[in-house]
């Protein structure tokens, strides 16, 4: 069946470490309204997670719906000048043609904002603001260039003055160090764990929402806010002291809250986003792995990490709803391949057979679901199956801060 000449408008919310453990009880307790509606309307379920400690990995896995053997992304870093000196994984190791690419050459205007593993920008039908412009004043950060570039990094001092939205603490940025062989500082943990996500993903909504105010709303829109696996990582033991037996309670008083504050705060900001469509979208949002304490097999036992509270899960969100959404059904047997096989469906066009997902059928209604699964053998050519051209790096302090940011999770020694 060919594509509908009109079909509904996509929104693809990409939100990090999200768990049913956590989000049905803020959903219930009233703190995720946006979330609590669209999931109460549509279709829900878990989402299986390929590799769980790495995330540049996943989310590449759910724009391509390929493994990371097909689409070129194996972990957070490469070595391209040997052992010991590693670089931020980029766009250039990218071998695979994503969601985007492929909604593009069918003609649909496209929008991908801070979407792991986007810079350097390249040249999309839309516009695309590159996962790291939060830096600011960085070659290629978005297209067209220089798309957005008066949108300035959010300072530190801003994310300071927010805090009392959710934590009670006496923040204190010259505290905030981290001497090796000590555990951190309740200031480094603040730092590393929260002004930096809720800068980074404070930085992203705004420029979604200039996006969005900047002329047609785009066919399919992607986005990506990495904070809240920041936030899990680094207060899980303060919303849930009982496995971890020695948080004193001060400190419980004064940070328990911050998990789903941020969670809040995320859900305020995919309403947002949502007001800007007259008409309703379809409205996609999953996680790229679970989250749970780091306890047992997940404990954290070296001092420079014992800061870090929070462990992955095998076992992230997926949810759907708008035009064609099944209300009330359960996602069963969902993984993170299944996304992009799943989205190409419902907007009328075929399946790559080298990807390695399927088409979730039942999130649907019978129009979608009983529709013939139509193939195509890949999307890819033989000039975007390769490598991009090595560019220009974003230069030493982006990378020492990307880098430095990987080693305070321990992802990197």
């Amino acid at each position: 069946m060919a594509a509908s000449a009109h079909p509904p408008r996509v929104v693809v919310l990409g939100l990090d470490a999200g768990t049913w453990d956590l989000l049905d009880g803020f959903i219930a307790r009233g703190l995720m309204p946006n979330l609590a509606r669209l999931r109460s309307r549509g279709a829900s379920g878990k989402l299986q997670s390929s590799d769980v400690s790495s995330s540049p990995v996943i989310w590449t896995s759910i724009a391509t719906g390929k493994t990371p053997q097909k689409h070129g992304i194996t972990w957070f870093v490469r070595f391209p000048e040997g052992p010991g000196n590693p670089r931020p994984v980029d766009r250039t190791q990218l071998t695979s043609r994503t969601l985007w690419n492929i909604l593009g050459d069918k003609r649909l205007d496209v929008a991908v904002v801070g979407w792991y593993v986007t810079w350097p920008a390249e040249p999309v039908n839309g516009r695309l603001v590159s996962d790291i412009a939060h830096y600011g004043s960085i070659d290629d950060e978005a297209f067209p260039p220089g798309y957005l570039s008066t949108l300035a990094p959010v300072k530190e001092s801003e994310a300071i003055s927010a805090m009392p939205s959710f934590m009670d603490f006496a923040y204190d940025p010259s505290r905030a160090t981290h001497r090796e062989g000590e555990p951190p500082s309740l200031d480094f943990l603040v730092y590393d764990r929260f002004v930096r996500a809720y800068s980074r993903d404070l930085f992203y909504s705004r420029a979604t929402e200039a996006l969005l105010r900047d002329g047609p709303l785009p066919e399919a829109l992607f986005v990506y806010l990495r904070g809240t696996d920041d936030v899990q990582h680094g207060f899980w033991k303060f919303m849930d002291p009982e496995p971890f037996g020695d948080v004193p309670p001060d400190q419980v008083e004064k940070f328990g809250k911050v998990i789903e504050r941020y969670w809040s705060w995320i859900d305020a900001r995919v309403g947002e986003i949502l007001a800007h469509y007259k008409e309703p979208p379809l409205v996609l949002i999953m996680s790229d792995h679970g989250a749970g304490a780091a306890v047992g097999d997940n404990v954290v036992t070296e001092h420079r990490y014992l800061h870090l509270s929070g462990a992955h899960r095998s076992q992230g969100i997926l949810l759907a709803n708008g035009p064609g959404v099944r209300a009330g059904a359960t996602i069963e047997g969902a993984a993170v391949y299944d996304v992009a096989p799943t989205l190409l469906h419902y907007l009328g066009y075929a399946v790559g057979d080298d990807m390695d997902g399927h088409v979730l059928t039942g999130l649907f209604d019978p129009s979608i679901a009983d529709r013939p699964v139509e193939h195509v053998a890949t999307y890819e050519t033989g000039a975007t199956s390769q490598p991009a051209p090595a560019l220009p790096r974003p230069g030493e302090a982006v990378d020492r801060a990307q880098l430095e940011h990987l080693r305070s999770l321990g992802y990197i020694e």
